[in-house]
């Protein structure tokens, strides 16, 4: 009876390490525990990303010809001018479909591996590329080869049906390797579009797209290529529903030549490369964060009014490498680094050189725990388009010497030699001063409550997104969620409830309705009820059966990405739909508590 006793003993102990453990994992984030999204999070790239070797001996063969294809090999089929590979394996593609797609069926653990040699894709009414299934697909460019994928400006109802919207399309993982070129593009919405991690570790790519460059819903991970993407939207897009979605960046170059916003993400990092920005926007816009740790990036806006060169929901955390921004300062509400000052977010420099010049009139503090020294600078009177910038030491070494491209009227400067107790001297064009670093966060002239603006990391994604992020992003690795934005203030004529009405007509709301922006945070009103719109201020769906969640995310500025587009998000992350990380814990834990009691009744059993 005493053993029995402590067999009980054994499995009350158990249980409650179990639950123990469920509290662990769902609550890790608050208890200072990190909980790791996947093993990406630690290591970016896998073996399988970064190897383009490729030995074709037992490949299947494809070669395109015109309205259909010759197959030397298993795995594949030709049907009415598209070629459909349904099996895990090896193919080697090259030639030319003149109007239909490669579509991948495969089962949902295959692995595809791709080898583009010569390859040239037209699809007037639908993807050229289109991995309907698969667990992973791997396309390798082939060294020395030219790759072409185009589609039309329409697409088929069967195609929109399904959610095809790019002309490279994935509703899975998919990577780019290799050493060859690829050109994509999309007349239609989007040129690579991947639902769940698009990574790119190799190739020449250039990338032109009606709306998006790149659109995924998990990653975009980068590294060891050359990319080149004009967009009439945005150039590089992350985004999915519980706001663990990142960019990462390690290495290579992207040239963002035209564009809305240039790189958006919930976090987005830049750990290396060459980075350059052309945006009518914002350059980066990141929900949560915006961290350099290496490499370059040069952002650079002509025109756009009420555009931020770094815009951040959160933090701006610069730990090296070289920031460059010049927004045109000389009017509109432009600031080269904005954050989110009024939800707890911070600016932070650590190292690295920064010279981010604009507009003075929402201009943001440099945050006290940087550890390097800045310099926030206001001419005398504002510099003038091509006027030359140079940050001199006490003993006249220059630091800092640019060409800034457009005229600006504040400029934060910093470079690893900023000494506190030291003084500077900055010449604008003509004009010096003499300036003496009294703080880490110097400024030659009194920030006003004005300057300081409030909107600072207003600019982005909606303030439900903000909460999505709070909720169910706080255990990624590389994710930081902020507080809450304030709701606007009521307006004459709006719902209280700040919905947004949708776009009926079915097409995308991202360029027309982009120049509501400024005062109002977080949620943005919903227009009065109006005949054809839902009365409860929600969003009908575009005419080819999605919601206009994406279509309409331009709408940013000082009300971020639209409460009402999310809400639905929003309210599921907050009633108890379980996510991917709540479905592992409570795997794990129902696991540990059934080997708890199975333990325990055997013991008991032999004690008996």
């Amino acid at each position: 009876m005493s053993t029995s006793r402590h067999f009980d003993t054994i499995c009350v102990i158990i249980v409650v390490l179990s639950l123990l453990l469920t509290v662990l994992f769902m609550n890790g984030g608050a208890l200072g525990i990190t909980v790791l999204a996947n093993d990406e999070a630690a290591d970016p790239f896998t073996d399988g990303d970064l190897n383009s070797a490729w030995s074709a001996d037992s490949a299947t063969r494809i070669t395109l010809t015109g309205d259909g294809a010759s197959i030397a090999g298993n795995g594949a089929y030709a049907v009415n001018g598209s070629v459909h590979i349904v099996y895990a394996g090896n193919y080697v593609i090259t030639g030319e479909l003149t109007d239909g797609s490669i579509v991948i069926d495969a089962d949902g653990d295959d692995k595809i591996r791709l080898l583009f040699d010569n390859v040239t894709l037209n699809c007037s009414d639908s993807a050229a590329l289109i991995v309907a299934q698969a667990d992973k697909v791997f396309l390798t460019l082939a060294e020395g080869s030219v790759n072409t994928i185009a589609a039309g400006e329409a697409y088929s109802d069967d195609a929109v049906a399904d959610g095809i919207d790019g002309a490279i399309y994935s509703r899975d993982d998919l990577t780019i390797n290799g050493s060859g070129s690829l050109t994509v593009t999309a007349a239609y919405r989007h040129g690579i579009v991947a639902n769940d991690d698009l990574v790119i570790t190799g190739g020449t790519i250039e990338i032109t797209a009606a709306e998006d460059g790149v659109h995924a819903n998990d990653s975009f991970r980068f590294t060891a290529a050359d990319l080149t993407i004009a967009a009439g939207d945005d150039g590089i897009t992350v985004s999915n529903d519980d706001g663990s979605d990142q960019v990462y960046i390690e290495s290579g170059s992207i040239l963002i030549t035209e564009c809305y916003e240039g790189i958006e993400g919930t976090v987005v990092t830049v750990a290396g490369g060459e980075i350059e920005i052309h945006p009518s926007d914002d350059g980066i816009n990141a929900e949560s964060e915006i961290r350099v740790t290496g490499g370059s990036v040069r952002i650079l806006n002509a025109n756009g009014r009420d555009a931020d060169g770094f815009d951040s929901n959160g933090d701006i955390i610069i730990d090296g490498g070289y920031v460059f921004i010049s927004l045109t300062g000389s009017d509109g509400g432009n600031c080269a680094l904005d954050y989110g000052s009024e939800r707890g977010g911070a600016c932070v420099i650590n190292g690295g050189t920064v010279i981010a010049c604009g507009g003075s009139s929402m201009i943001e503090e440099i945050s006290e725990a940087s550890a390097q020294a800045s310099l926030l600078f206001f001419p005398a009177s504002a510099a003038e388009n091509e006027t030359i910038l140079t940050l001199t030491d006490s003993d006249g070494s220059i630091l800092i010497s640019e060409k800034i491209p457009y005229a600006f009227s504040a400029a934060v400067l910093s470079a690893p030699e900023l000494t506190v107790g030291d003084s500077v001297t900055v010449t604008v064009g003509d004009t010096a001063e003499e300036v003496s670093l009294d703080a880490v966060n110097t400024s030659n002239r009194a920030i006003s409550a004005g300057m300081m603006g409030g909107m600072g990391g207003g600019v982005g994604r909606s303030g439900a997104q903000n909460r999505q992020s709070e909720t169910a992003a706080g255990s990624a690795a590389w994710d930081f969620a902020g507080g809450e934005r304030p709701a606007p203030p009521d307006m004459e004529g709006f719902p209280s409830d700040g919905d947004m009405m949708g776009n009926a007509d079915g097409e995308s709301d991202a360029q027309a309705m982009r120049g509501m922006r400024g005062g109002i945070n977080g949620k943005m009103p919903a227009p009065p009820d109006m005949e054809g719109f839902p009365s409860d201020g929600g969003m009908p769906e575009n005419a080819d059966g999605e919601s206009d969640a994406q279509a309409m995310r331009g709408m940013r500025g000082g009300m971020g990405r639209m409460d009402g587009m999310q809400s639905s998000q929003t309210d599921s992350a907050e009633t108890g739909t379980i996510s991917k990380k709540g479905w592992v814990t409570l795997g794990v834990s129902a696991a540990a508590l059934l080997i708890g009691i199975v333990v325990s009744m055997r013991f008991r059993r032999e004690g008996e």
